[in-house]
């Protein structure tokens, strides 16, 4: 079958008798417009009429449904929209023109009514412009060796100086002839103490009252400030002395 060229949509009771031998489709309700497209080759079309009348065109007259036939229109395709009538809101065309994406829009006044003309816009493709090649831009990392800094060059050689030889003391004892630490563990410190160390002799009290406590101490009570103890515990008093 070969598709036509040339469709007249007769919307409700209208009829047009200058259809100049296009396929006449019929259409009542909003389904039947729908319905009449189907089939049809895209493409295939180059004239669409539509009739209308003026009351029937806002309950027949679908803006939205022109854009379904765009597919099938050929390139500079027309389309004319004939109202039947006066006083009718021209509205709902001129939106169906946009969109569908026709352009040119026209209207006439006839005797019977108006027509509405437009046509689909030819679709044009733009040709890709060649991608220029842009100027290679090098880098080169390799500026020579000239201005590069020997890193072994900035140490001195006092850095690099092997450290002082430990003498014979130092070799023997662990300290190296300081004083012990206060934590000793090596046994330094006691065997300082027990070289420096004398016996400390107990002090007679000459009062008998040094071992009550500082209450019945004299000022110049050796065992001031020691706490009190029994007669003959003198000298662990006197050895005594403060952890903090």
């Amino acid at each position: 079958m070969v598709a036509p060229t040339s469709v007249c949509l007769q919307l409700g009771n209208t009829a047009d008798a200058a259809s100049n031998g296009a396929k006449i489709l019929t259409a009542s309700t909003s389904q039947e417009v729908e319905a009449s497209r189907q089939g049809m080759v895209p493409s295939s079309i180059d004239q669409l009429s539509v009739v209308v009348s003026a009351s029937d065109l806002a309950t027949l007259y679908n803006p939205m449904e022109l854009a379904n036939w765009v597919p099938l229109f050929r390139e500079n395709a027309s389309v004319s929209i004939k109202v039947m009538g006066d006083n009718a809101d021209l509205t709902p065309i001129h939106t169906s023109f946009l969109l569908a994406g026709l352009s040119g829009a026209s209207e006439q006044k006839t005797p019977v009514g108006r027509i509405l003309t437009a046509t689909r816009k030819a679709t044009t493709v733009a040709a890709a412009a060649p991608l220029k090649p842009k100027n290679a831009v090098t880098i080169s990392l390799d500026d020579g060796d000239e201005d590069m800094i020997d890193e072994d060059a900035l140490l001195s050689d006092d850095l690099l100086a092997p450290p002082p030889a430990m003498g014979t003391e130092a070799a023997t004892d662990d300290c190296a002839g300081r004083e012990p630490c206060a934590d000793c563990s090596c046994g330094r410190a006691d065997a300082d103490k027990d070289t420096s160390a004398e016996p400390q002799q107990a002090k007679t009290s000459s009062c008998g009252k040094c071992n009550l406590g500082d209450a019945f101490r004299c000022a110049s009570c050796p065992y001031l400030g020691k706490p009190a103890f029994k007669p003959g515990e003198e000298h662990l008093v006197l050895n005594l002395t403060d952890d903090l």
